[in-house]
């Protein structure tokens, strides 16, 4: 059972990145689940090694989980899952919007507060994944407007609700839905439950989308659905007929609101 082994936590003033700091530990120790939060990161990155701010206020951490069988990139839908529902309990009923752009965005209205990155680490027979999860949470937005490389439309928690919870708070619910969402998820019949789940918050499905992926691959078309594995299948634009295709690694744009709007 997965949540039978406890978290070993690690909090630090300031690093230059939370993912450095994971890499160091598994390098010394491997097979450990730890949660490493730091106040502050100096050198904090998002998908394909964006620069991500870091101030005080948000919950910047790691969270190395051994995977002795490799990694499954559903996973890292489920850690976002699990930001998601942590941040939208914590916030208390009537606080609705929360949402998830695929493949690793959180977002409320359009706007993004958060985000997970997911590396492998380590030899075969000792891999362990990182995830790395940035959330804007206690954060006022003349504090992101300071930073010339945070795009316009970058929100706060704070921002958009007037309060928020503490990284603390959200860490340790993140912590529990995580053992909550990859234990069921390993059970009977739990993928199809996890994409119906994923469904629910997932922004992207019924939208039209845009996207650019390895290769400077690029297209158009509508997000239909979710693979057991993760990639996100889209009608693609083309001559007649239509194909469809499965996206595993793209940046993506919403094109189009539901329904057309």
């Amino acid at each position: 059972m997965l949540s039978s082994t406890p978290w070993q936590r690690l909090l630090l003033q300031q690093t230059t990145s939370t993912q450095h700091e994971g890499r160091r530990l598994c390098t010394a120790e491997a097979g450990v689940r730890r949660a490493i939060r730091a106040v502050q990161q100096t050198e904090g990155h998002g998908r394909r090694g964006s620069h991500w701010v870091s101030p005080a206020g948000g919950l910047w951490c790691t969270l190395t989980i051994p995977a002795p069988h490799g990694a499954d990139p559903f996973d890292n839908l489920l850690i976002a899952l699990a930001a998601r529902e942590a941040v939208a309990g914590l916030l208390g009923p009537g606080q609705s919007g929360l949402a998830m752009k695929w493949p690793n965005d959180l977002i409320h209205q359009g706007r993004k507060w958060g985000g997970v990155i997911a590396e492998l680490h380590g030899p075969a027979d000792q891999q362990e994944i990182l995830f790395g999860i940035g959330l804007n949470l206690q954060i006022e937005a003349e504090s992101l407007r300071q930073h010339r490389e945070i795009p316009d439309e970058t929100t706060s928690i704070l921002s958009e609700f007037g309060h928020s919870p503490s990284p603390e708070e959200v860490l340790e619910s993140i912590l529990f839905h995580v053992d909550r969402l990859l234990e069921e998820d390993r059970s009977m019949g739990g993928r199809e439950r996890s994409r119906l789940q994923l469904s629910e918050v997932l922004d992207t499905l019924g939208r039209r989308i845009r996207w650019n992926g390895p290769g400077d691959r690029t297209g158009e078309g509508e997000a239909i659905g979710l693979t057991t594995d993760g990639a996100l299948i889209v009608d693609q634009d083309t001559p007649a007929p239509r194909q469809r295709c499965q996206l595993r690694s793209a940046r993506i744009s919403h094109v189009r609101t539901r329904n057309g709007r």
